[in-house]
């Protein structure tokens, strides 16, 4: 039977230098390599030499080694140095990668971040830096996973944990970002050796419907949905499906139980909150066939091959002189209804939050963000609502914005009543665009 190692000992030419501890399929270990270089060092319990699939086990570790190195995937895999059968108290397999260090893993940044923001009651991401971070780190992740994607491996336990940032002042990034722990990784066009004898390596919280579905294979499009969970964390600051309870999970991802999320910052253009919202929630599908590809969402989240027409309309508001827009005398005239006297007014949103507000508030990007990514065509003072000294609830534009304020589809700058059913949105009124309209009513 195999031995586990001390400090100190030495096998093909490595000295153990440090013992990391077991994990569910091999002890991980410290050590300096024939050459003198720091390895990650890793000693196999499963597969066993004894077991049925153990040789063709060795030989997909070899062909997923050789996939890394051929193209991208290599600048974002942490590589392979040496991998060899050797007899340490019984005939074992051992892998050496590349040391990595000067850096932390993603869920070790993220917590850190957590814990350094916890006395100020704010998320880490409202600091302008540290969304900008996120931002850059979400790019990368999604570029790394598609480099493996390119050479047809799926790295099937995809985590904060597995996403080692590697601190780099060289580039504008500031950190290198390596993905670790793909000696269970699968190729997407070859059945894993030990299909049908073993389950796939998942991590709670982090498994795909994939992972979750007996008999099933993780597949490339598995890897985008544990991304999306990630990237959520990333740029919403919270994980959409967390449960201590795995069942829990597991109905939840099996439900699609997540909703389009508000990002906690502007994407830098060209690309657009409203997209990489609906493209996050789509990476969430149940059904592999809807999720994005790595590459198509790799895309998204740089704004690359977006079409000019997806850009949020860019208006000036009219003038307070301006003409009003021409009636036909045909057309019906819209019934008068009487003005909101409550002694709260509430707004609702497309999804059906409501804001029920009581004094005088400005509307803006940061206070609407709450009902959905179009927020983000708001302005961060847009509008004022406020309650006159009769009682009606009035609005008034807060001047020259990027879109219109619009009451009920029409621009509106100057001082508007409000009536109960009434909408109020951003826009352009010539165009026919509305984003984001929200519901008045009595509270």
């Amino acid at each position: 039977m195999a031995k586990k190692f001390k400090v100190g000992d030495r096998v093909r030419g490595y000295r153990i230098t440090k013992v990391f501890g077991p994990g569910m399929m091999a002890i991980s270990y410290g050590a300096v390599g024939p050459d003198g270089r720091k390895v990650f060092f890793k000693q196999y319990k499963s597969p066993a030499p004894t077991v049925v699939w153990y040789k063709d086990f060795v030989a997909y570790q070899r062909e997923l080694s050789a996939r890394v190195v051929r193209g991208k995937a290599d600048n974002f895999a942490v590589a392979q140095v040496d991998a060899f059968e050797e007899v340490w108290g019984g005939p074992c397999y051992f892998q050496a990668y590349q040391f990595v260090e000067n850096g932390a893993d993603l869920q070790q940044v993220l917590d850190k971040e957590r814990d350094s923001h916890r006395l100020t009651g704010k998320a880490p991401t409202s600091d302008p830096a540290v969304w900008a971070r996120h931002v850059t780190w979400a790019k990368v992740l999604v570029a790394g996973v598609a480099a493996l994607h390119e050479v047809k491996i799926v790295h099937a336990d995809l985590k904060p944990a597995n996403a080692y940032l590697i601190e780099d002042p060289t580039i504008a990034a500031e950190f290198q970002l390596k993905l670790i722990d793909m000696d269970f990784s699968v190729l997407a066009d070859r059945k894993p050796p030990w299909h049908g004898y073993q389950g796939y390596v998942g991590t709670d919280n982090y498994r795909s419907p994939e992972h979750l579905t007996r008999g099933s294979v993780p597949v490339l499009a598995s890897d985008v949905f544990t991304c999306g969970l990630i990237l959520y964390e990333l740029l919403t600051g919270r994980h959409p499906y967390w449960s201590e309870d795995q069942a829990d999970y597991a109905r939840s991802v099996q439900g699609y139980a997540a909703s389009p999320p508000a990002l906690l910052g502007q994407m830098p253009w060209p690309a657009d909150n409203a997209e990489v919202s609906s493209t996050l929630h789509r990476c969430l599908s149940p059904d592999p066939a809807k999720r994005p590809t790595a590459s198509e969402l790799r895309a998204v989240l740089s704004g690359r091959d977006r079409k000019p027409v997806e850009k949020p309309p860019v208006v000036r508001t009219a003038p307070a002189t301006a003409a009003p827009r021409p009636v036909s005398p045909a057309a019906p005239k819209a019934p008068v209804r009487a003005p909101l006297t409550s002694a709260a007014l509430l707004l609702t949103g497309p999804g059906g939050k409501s804001l029920s507000i009581r004094v005088r508030t400005e509307l803006g990007k940061a206070l609407v963000r709450q009902f959905g990514p179009e927020a983000d065509y708001w302005d961060e003072r847009q509008c004022v609502i406020e309650r006159a000294a009769d009682g009606r609830w009035i609005v008034t534009g807060a001047g020259a914005t990027t879109n219109q304020t619009l009451i009920n589809g029409r621009a509106s700058t100057s001082a508007r009543v409000l009536s109960q059913g009434d909408l109020i949105a951003v826009g352009n009124e010539a165009k026919g665009l509305a984003k984001l309209p929200l519901t008045v009513g009595a509270a």
